[in-house]
């Protein structure tokens, strides 16, 4: 038997020896008795070979991990396909590359840079910039552009950084207000992890995994209600994900 079998088999003994001698003492004032060096020994017994076997399956989990930590950290650096980063397959992953561009296409507030050339200058009484043009930051809603007086949109960057010991961000709760929104994300974990932006389950931005480093995900965002996860197999499932509210 495996180091697991024999573990769950020692807990077993010594609940229903816990309960036998609970049994026992109750209906016998005289027990253990002259039994009592047997009893201590009994436990004795189970409960060294319940840690030893429990100390052992862990580490067996550790290598374990350690290894597919290993293979996915090797996929990366030489440029394979893991599969995909998200079990839903979404843009990332494999077909992060192909999907990126047109996930940031239908990303709300999202619109292509009109090139203009510098004799345009500014528009007399339209409120225009002197350049001309416009770039993402100062687009309207719908992705159209502004040509009235009205301020740019809100520019709002968010901290993340995922747990250096257990699969987690170190906040599930991130608000923002509508436009440009920036998480600058932190992983000081050996165990690459990710960020990426959905609504309704569609994958609005996001980057490749990273260990041990920094990166940052932009999304234009109108206001309503986001998540962002990890999307590394396995991690978000294991409780790497959270709410962005954009007001």
């Amino acid at each position: 038997m495996d180091n697991e079998t024999l573990f769950y088999a020692c807990g077993i003994v010594l609940a229903l020896s816990a309960l036998v001698v609970s049994f026992v003492g109750l209906k016998s004032a005289k027990f253990p008795g002259k039994a009592l060096p047997a009893v201590i020994l009994w436990f004795a017994v189970f409960v060294i070979g319940a840690t030893t076997f429990a100390v052992r399956y862990g580490v067996e989990e550790h290598e374990v991990h350690a290894a597919e930590y290993a293979e996915f950290n090797e996929k990366l650096e030489k440029g394979e396909s893991v599969g995909g980063f998200s079990n839903e397959g979404g843009a990332l992953g494999g077909e992060r590359e192909e999907g990126e561009e047109e996930a940031e296409e239908e990303a709300p507030g999202a619109e292509e840079e009109e090139p203009v050339g510098p004799t345009t200058g500014s528009k007399e009484g339209s409120g225009g910039s002197g350049k001309g043009g416009m770039t993402k930051g100062e687009q309207g809603p719908q992705g159209s552009s502004k040509s009235g007086g009205g301020g740019p949109q809100a520019s709002t960057t968010l901290q993340l950084a995922a747990d250096p010991s257990a699969l987690a961000f170190d906040q599930t709760e991130l608000s923002a207000k509508a436009g440009k929104v920036t998480i600058d994300f932190n992983n000081p974990s050996p165990i690459p992890h990710n960020v990426v932006i959905e609504q309704n389950g569609k994958e609005l931005a996001g980057f490749e995994p990273i260990a041990e480093g920094e990166e940052e995900v932009t999304a234009e965002l109108k206001a309503g209600t986001y998540t962002f996860f990890c999307a590394v197999p396995g991690h978000r499932e294991a409780g790497m994900e959270g709410t962005l509210t954009v007001k």
